[in-house]
């Protein structure tokens, strides 16, 4: 198979800023009123993904392991954060709880991947361990924001409900176990969704990537299993975790709704 692929060319990258303006555009004669936001991460986009591609370069220059374990807890880290500025819902200890849960969620079914499935070597290869990382780490960060969303707006609505459940004898999580399944099934649904259509509608990012870069289709295809595999057991006991948490930090130590 041929391994050369395009070279984007920097006005062709200056280029595609295009689609953003036409996008702009879209949203001012709609008044949909996030022209500004359109704006704001059109640059954000361009300005991080440069620099994380210097920051990239060295890293895989230096080939360092601290630099790698640094870049993947800043991820975690920036991902709860994100998680937590785009939510109404903030109950006691969020940002931790997202933290705690996106790490614990993430961090084991990476290492069953990278030292079981994919035998990494060196361990701290930077060339597998960040991009890899980024993907499951960016997936579980979306699934753990619309279950955020979804619990706390189900808990809005459904207060009354709840507090009549430990009237009547119930525990705190009895008394919230249906608005925790719901959640997690809300965070769930972008996962399997991405599961049903592939091959046939989408082929994904890191697959898509292998091809362009020349990697023999197949090959991309068994990469890229593993990936929506890795991310769907990542999203899922994150999320599991996540309401867990979630169910004691609205509770008191009496068990009364805060």
């Amino acid at each position: 198979m041929e391994t050369d692929y395009i070279h984007i060319t920097d006005w062709s990258l200056v280029g595609s800023i295009g689609f953003m303006l036409l996008v702009a555009l879209i949203a001012y004669l709609a008044k949909l009123g996030i022209t500004k936001s359109i704006f704001i991460g059109t640059v954000r986009s361009f300005i991080q993904l440069i620099i994380m591609g210097y920051i990239l370069s060295f890293v895989f220059g230096t080939n360092k392991w601290y630099f790698t374990v640094l870049i993947v807890m800043i991820m975690f880290v920036f991902a709860a954060w994100d998680s937590f500025k785009s939510i109404k819902f903030k109950p006691p200890k969020i940002f931790t709880n997202s933290l705690i849960a996106m790490f614990l969620g993430s961090v084991f079914p990476l290492i069953y991947l990278f030292y079981v499935l994919l035998r990494v070597d060196p361990w701290f290869n930077p060339q597998y361990i960040i991009p890899i990382s980024a993907m499951v780490i960016s997936n579980t960060m979306s699934g753990v924001s619309i279950c955020l969303n979804h619990f706390g707006s189900n808990l809005k609505l459904r207060k009354l409900e709840v507090e009549a459940k430990l009237s009547l004898g119930a525990n705190s999580n009895q008394a919230t176990e249906d608005i925790q399944k719901s959640s997690i099934n809300a965070g769930l649904i972008p996962t399997i969704n991405a599961l049903m259509v592939l091959g046939i509608v989408k082929l994904p990012g890191m697959m898509t990537g292998q091809i362009i870069g020349g990697v023999d289709p197949v090959e991309s295809v068994k990469y890229q299993l593993l990936i929506m595999y890795i991310i769907s057991a990542s999203t899922a006991i994150s999320l599991y975790i996540l309401v867990k948490l979630l169910q004691k930090s609205i509770f008191n130590r009496r068990g009364q709704l805060l």
